[in-house]
């Protein structure tokens, strides 16, 4: 297992969350050093904390919740893919690779070059622009990965989550190399929830000439 790859943002009391989302706040209600028969932690926080995923309901009214995503966008063959822009994920960049229907892709930005989690949010990070994701449908890509807290916009999230495409965010790919891997994303099963945090892990995946 040791060539497996964690690209989970761990999640800590008081680390960077989204604005207008629910702080993160992790602390004991039982401990033993108090006197308890065990060691007991509870949180408090958004479901888009951290890495996670979103699910259709997050921008979609009617859209399917966390619980029912197709558990095969998140898992299988998927590129972290190096993007060189430093305000946008865009089409223009993208039109360079070569894809097949049924791709996962993880972009790596300027978003990588810090450890994002643990300082104030900031909201010039790098996101998928509009066009970008337009091309993502057009390729019939089934999953797209971020190292930030959000893909980019509503418009985004809209044309993304409206073509089946499942959405990571929040990965850590600090110490990640661009290439071939392959890649597991499970989101916690929470009935009803527009997203859930997930453990996501990777490992190099050897291409056969």
């Amino acid at each position: 297992m040791s060539d497996w790859l964690d690209l989970t943002t761990p999640i800590s009391d008081g680390m960077a969350y989204w604005p207008d989302n629910a702080p993160v706040h992790i602390k004991k209600t039982l401990s033993i050093q108090r006197g308890d028969a065990a060691n007991v932690t509870e949180m408090s926080l958004s479901v888009h904390t951290a890495t996670h995923v979103d699910a259709a309901l997050h921008f979609l009214d009617d859209g399917a919740d966390v619980a029912s995503l197709d558990l095969n966008t998140l898992m299988g063959p998927a590129h972290v893919v190096a993007i060189q822009d430093p305000h946008f994920i865009t089409r223009a960049e993208l039109e360079g690779l070569l894809l097949q229907p049924g791709e996962r892709l993880l972009f790596k930005t300027r978003n990588s070059d810090r450890e994002w989690a643990q300082e104030p949010f900031n909201p010039d990070f790098v996101r998928v622009r509009a066009d970008a994701a337009e091309w993502l449908r057009e390729q019939e890509v089934v999953c797209v990965g971020v190292d930030y807290l959000s893909v980019g916009p509503a418009d985004t999230h809209n044309i993304l989550l409206k073509a089946g495409i499942s959405i990571i965010e929040g990965l850590a790919l600090q110490h990640v190399e661009p290439g071939l891997y392959d890649l597991i994303c499970l989101p916690l099963k929470i009935n009803g929830a527009d997203g859930a945090p997930a453990r996501v892990i990777a490992r190099p995946r050897t291409v056969l000439p």
